[in-house]
């Protein structure tokens, strides 16, 4: 025989309600501004200081991304590994110390 209890049956939603309301408040304090205490890491698009890429040495700068996109297609496609970056001069073109002189012979050609 099955036994039925109103308690439970008022007790199950108060606890969904409190947990659903306790989810509400989490999510609320994780996504709000930086000034509440966020620990959800913020991104800031704004353009970098050419030297502060660490072991990567800027070979080229050029004026739009595709342009700087472009030389690191022809330098990938000669085994050299270059990325982008947006720096306050412009588009940088970076590739390792070790890859840098012949980064710089390969765009020197047209």
């Amino acid at each position: 025989m099955v036994s039925v209890f109103a308690d439970r049956y008022f007790l199950f939603p108060i606890v969904v309600l409190a947990l659903i309301g306790g989810l509400v408040l989490l999510m609320r304090w994780a996504f709000s501004r930086p000034k509440g205490g966020s620990l959800v890491r913020r991104t800031d698009y704004r353009p970098a200081d050419p030297g502060s890429f660490g072991l990567l040495v800027a070979v080229h700068t050029a004026r739009s991304q595709a342009d700087a996109q472009r030389l690191v297609t022809k330098l990938t496609d000669q085994q050299i590994r270059a990325t982008t970056a947006r720096t306050t001069q412009g588009w940088s073109v970076c590739v390792w110390p070790v890859d840098e002189l012949s980064a710089r012979e390969i765009l020197k050609t047209p």
